[in-house]
This record gives structure tokens, sequence and C-alpha cells, in this order.
């Protein structure tokens, strides 16, 4: 019965993008994505599953200490969402960049005839069915890395066996948290240990990469920086008092929407009541706030903060805090954020501050006139992000009889 409803699932889910593509760009880019898609052969390669671009950036320490340790490894990568696909279907070392083909039987076995890998690794929570029985049936190796687990998922629910059976099929699950591994040891027998989250490897990576940027330097000049990163609208409401505010003139303002459509940041001007630098145009002078509307630039953008307020955590739906953190500054960020345990052990640490709407303005106040707890918590959220590196390590040990 289980796998009867999960099948049905898929193909609700499949019809559901052809209602919804004509009226939504990112459900025709992931029809239009998959239609004609040709595979290559990409023996004795290792293939590494993303949902989308967040779970890419889990993965991406793991595919280059590959590399690095062995530069010759065939690598491929698939993603599951537009998002993912459309950001990084360029990225150099992968020798083939796919979408992932819906989840049915025959779609799986047409892949992996194809493409033939030795290794397969998905992450977090991409747990597709067929595609991990058709890997079983081949005897190919299958790791799950950077999950995590909560009781209300349906692994662990009374209906849920068919899809803790699927988690069975992995040669290996590697949870982020003790938390994880301990909930899945309860449920049944399980190969899994904890490795940890690859993604404190990557934002201590980024430390090292190419932060310079002139045109956001040149913005903030000598000022106190605020930057909202991946913001959405409850956010950037709560943060227009204090950006409109005479009391606060010698702060500059960044803001990096989660939506960068034009529609989206022509609503974000219209309430901000003093002149506007907008990242793709001309330097506008003496401006206190800039718009980055574009993507790619968020990372060199912490590099220059003084703090960071970071969307999604109002709606369980919490972005990169990790990122800013590197850098040595205090985040902050909506306290609905069951989702994302690094949420709860940032603020834990003293590095990062879990809001909510009524405590937004106080906290960010605080931060802003006070040097000390400000400096204070920034070092605390770096040295949260340096103890807990080390999980892409953990994942090539375990990978390396292989490789």
């Amino acid at each position: 019965m289980g796998k009867f409803l999960y099948n049905i699932g898929i193909v609700g889910y499949l019809m559901g993008i052809y209602i919804a593509a004509p009226f939504n760009k990112k459900a025709r880019l992931w029809i239009n994505g998959r239609k004609n898609q040709v595979f290559n052969n990409h023996n004795d390669s290792i293939w590494f599953h993303c949902a989308s671009l967040g779970e890419f950036e889990q993965a991406r320490p793991v595919i280059e200490e590959v590399k690095r340790k062995w530069p010759k490894q065939s690598i491929v990568l698939t993603f599951f969402s537009p998002s993912g696909y459309e950001n990084k279907k360029d990225y150099p070392l992968a020798d083939g960049i796919y979408y992932l083909p819906i989840d049915t039987s025959s779609n799986a076995s047409k892949f992996l005839d194809i493409v033939n890998p030795r290794l397969a690794i998905f992450v977090k929570y991409e747990v597709w069915h067929h595609f991990f029985k058709q890997l079983k049936i081949r005897n190919t190796s299958l790791y799950l890395i950077a999950a995590t687990f909560r009781p209300n998922q349906i692994y662990f629910k009374s209906y849920g066996g068919f899809m803790f059976s699927t988690l069975q099929l992995c040669t290996k699950v590697f949870t982020q948290d003790n938390a994880s591994l301990k909930l899945l040891e309860s449920k049944g027998e399980i190969a899994a240990m904890q490795a940890g989250d690859t993604r404190y490897d990557r934002v201590i990576e980024q430390r090292t990469e190419v932060n310079q940027n002139d045109r956001i330097a040149q913005f903030k000049k000598e000022k106190l920086l605020v930057i909202l990163g991946s913001s959405w609208q409850v956010e950037e409401e709560l943060i227009m008092p204090i950006l409109n505010s005479e009391n606060f003139k010698h702060v500059q303002f960044i803001i990096a929407p989660h939506d960068v459509s034009d529609r989206h940041v022509n609503e974000i001007s219209k309430r901000i009541k003093i002149p506007i630098d907008y990242y793709k145009e001309a330097p506008v002078k003496d401006a206190s706030v800039m718009i980055l509307n574009t993507i790619g630039q968020l990372a060199s953008a912490y590099y220059y903060a003084d703090i960071a307020v970071i969307g999604g955590g109002f709606t369980n739906a919490l972005h990169n805090i990790l990122e800013p953190a590197t850098f040595g500054i205090p985040v902050v960020y909506g306290n609905n954020h069951s989702k994302y345990p690094e949420g709860k052990e940032l603020a834990e640490s003293g590095g990062g501050f879990a809001v909510s709407s009524a405590e937004f303005s106080q906290i960010i106040k605080l931060l802003i006139t006070d040097t000390s707890k400000r400096k204070q918590s920034g070092a605390a959220a770096k040295k949260f992000v340096e103890s807990r590196s080390g999980a892409t390590a953990v994942l090539i040990e375990e990978l390396k009889s292989m490789l």
C-alpha cells in the first residue's frame, strides 16, 4: 500500500507542476529543463544529487575534496529544482549536470543504465524510492549525507514504514546531529552515523576566497553596515522604521532580497524614504541603502558587514545563517526555525539572536549602539562555526576505500 500511495503522490505532484506551469516560471523551467534531456555515460563516476542550491553548498565541499585528492575522478551532478540547476549548470568540477528525472521505476532504471555511476551521494532530504531501489539492485553504494530528521516526519509515523524502508536502502546515512541519529536508531535497524554538517566546512572556505567587492566597499565607506540577507517581506517590513529613522544616519543598509524580481525590488523601494543605491546601476552619491538586485554577491557583502539579518526565520524557512557567522558578525533571524537546528545552536552560543517580530527592533538597535556587545557576539559566531567543522573529512574517510 505504501508504494502504491507513493506512486500516486508522484503522479499528483507531476500533474500539479503541469497545471502551474502556464502561470509559474519555476514550474515551466522544471518541465522544460527535463524535456529532451540527453544523458551521457559516466561510467565509474560519483553521482551527487541535490534538491537545490542550498543542498549543493552542502555537497560542494565533498565534491571539491574528492577532486583535490583524486583529480581524475568523474563527477555527475543532478538537481531537482531549477534554482539549483540554473545557477550551477556550468559548475566546472562536474562532468555531467542534469535535472533529476521524475522518480518512477522506469525513469530510474533508464537513467542508471546510461549514466552508470559507481557511487551515489544524495543530500539532506532527497529520498527517492525508485532511484534508491535501482541503486540497491545494481549493488551501487548509496549515501545520504547532511541528513536531519524530526519526529513529525513521515519516516516516524505509524503509516511511514514504506518511507523508512526506503531509507534502509542506503549503504549509510550520515546525520548532521546526534538527535537525528538517535531518532533514526529508535525506529529500527539502519546503518547510520553522525558526521556533522558540511556547510560549516564550506563557509570556512569562503573566508579564504576572494571576497573583495569594490562596489560594496565604496558604498559602505567607513560606516557601520547592516545587511538583510535573503530577506523576505517580514524582515524587510521590520527593518523599515530603523532604516528610515533620523537616529541611524550613521549606518549603511544593504537589502539582498530572496526575490530579486523588478516587481519586488520596486515594492521595497516604495517603502524607503532615503536615497537608494541599486547594485546593478551606477552608484548614487550619499545613499544610505543599497538594494542588491542581483545574485552571487551576498557572500562578499557579508565580508563587509557588521550585523546580518537573515530571512526566512519567521516562517520556518530559514536561509543560511552560517555564511555571515563565519565572518565574525552577529546574526539576527526569526525564532520560527524548528527545521534548522543551527538556528537554536547559534543562538545558544551567543553568536545569533532568534527573535520574535516584537523583539526585532530592540535587538537591532542594541547591536548598532553597543559596540562591545556586537563584537562579543560576532566573535562567538565565528567560534561557533569553527567548532563544528570537519564533516567533510569524516565523509572522505568513509569514501576513500572506494576511490
